[in-house]
């Protein structure tokens, strides 16, 4: 609803809230439309997925308590009222009736609206952020997505429970990797560290860094990591990191990502194409992508221009040309392309020539 009056599209997803089995009615929907149907008995909720990609999130109208601030919530039923109730921020607590009494109404019983229109970001009730650590990184993101700002006492019960945001617990590092996977990731880990959370790294050229990522993301050739993963590496500190309670393949693409930085260095030593291809190609492809946040610059031109440079002479030309089918084949044609790419040799007549009395010497 929040993203309706602020008219914004929202995404793949669509959440509805049921008085009453939230479970029961997403199977008949999904045996009535073709979905498929995941179901979370524990917390009465649901999700119907669709062949298009898109799914619906249905969620039983519930009270939540927790046992201590962290833990998984203890949910009963309730109904629209209390589920507003348990919501983060008053933005997030507005509901649009679809069915029944009052169908086409807006239900806003904490002042949504009005905080929307004042582009500001306010817990529902005091103590939220004890209850669930992870709602900073929650407020953060929203704030920084929206351009909105944390209400006074908000900002204040954040400032207070910042020690208590660590990425070794499981909902603190979810949220963090969607904040990651946001574009304003920047603004809210800078928001994060004013608060006092210590996880973003206080490196001052961390802002940069990360803006460079995202010019390097758009490069021509460019790989693929996941670039949430990419800004754990760039954003935050080497040990919150790799500490944090996130996938193992994540956790090594942020550290592959900051080894770039130092890579960056050493390829600023280094002048022959031959031997930054050879630097690059033994590293993956996020240390790779560090290296040029790192400001080695030659990366993009290995990717545009050299990667994928290939001798005119192949396996099968040495062997017709009498030379032993065996590891020697690859050791010469690898010596070929080093001399291809620094300009040694030139057109097809002198690869070969290269290629013979490499070979030759090579046995």
């Amino acid at each position: 609803m929040r993203d309706a009056i602020l008219g914004v599209a929202h995404g793949p997803d669509l959440d509805l809230v049921v008085e009453g089995d939230a479970i029961s009615l997403a199977r008949d929907i999904g045996r009535a439309l073709g979905g498929r149907v995941v179901s979370h008995e524990r917390f009465g909720t649901a999700r119907i997925e669709f062949a298009h990609g898109r799914h619906v999130d249905m969620v039983t109208a519930r009270r939540e308590t927790y046992a201590a601030p962290g833990a998984l919530p203890d949910v009963t039923p309730g109904d629209i009222d209390d589920d507003l109730a348990r919501r983060d921020f008053t933005v997030n607590a507005i509901a649009y009736v679809l069915h029944g009494d009052g169908a086409g109404g807006i239900i806003d019983p904490h002042g949504g609206r009005d905080d929307i229109s004042a582009e500001r970001i306010r817990l529902l009730r005091t103590g939220a952020f004890t209850e669930d650590p992870s709602r900073v990184v929650r407020a953060l993101r929203y704030a920084a997505r929206l351009g909105f700002r944390m209400e006074e006492s908000t900002e204040a019960e954040a400032r207070a429970a910042a020690g208590s945001v660590r990425l070794d617990q499981s909902r603190v590092a979810d949220e963090a990797r969607r904040l990651l996977a946001e574009d304003s990731c920047t603004i809210a880990l800078a928001m994060g560290e004013a608060l006092g959370i210590e996880w973003p790294d206080p490196d001052a050229l961390r802002s940069d860094r990360l803006a460079a990522l995202d010019a390097a993301l758009a490069r021509p050739g460019a790989p693929a990591p996941a670039a949430w993963a990419l800004r754990l590496g760039l954003g935050v500190r080497a040990e919150a990191a790799a500490g944090a309670s996130l996938p193992q393949w994540a956790r090594a693409i942020a550290a592959e990502v900051r080894q770039g930085l130092q890579l960056a260095r050493d390829l600023a030593q280094v002048s022959q194409p031959s031997r930054i291809d050879s630097e690059l190609g033994a590293v993956p492809a996020a240390t790779q992508v560090g290296a040029l946040v790192g400001g080695a610059d030659v990366v993009a031109r290995w990717w545009g221009e050299w990667r994928d440079v290939a001798p005119e002479v192949s396996g099968a030309d040495l062997v017709a040309a009498g030379v032993s089918p065996g590891p020697v084949i690859g050791r010469t044609l690898r010596r070929v392309r080093a001399a291809v790419l620094d300009g040694e040799v030139h057109g097809r007549g002198e690869q070969m020539a290269l290629a013979l009395s490499e070979a030759g010497r090579i046995r």
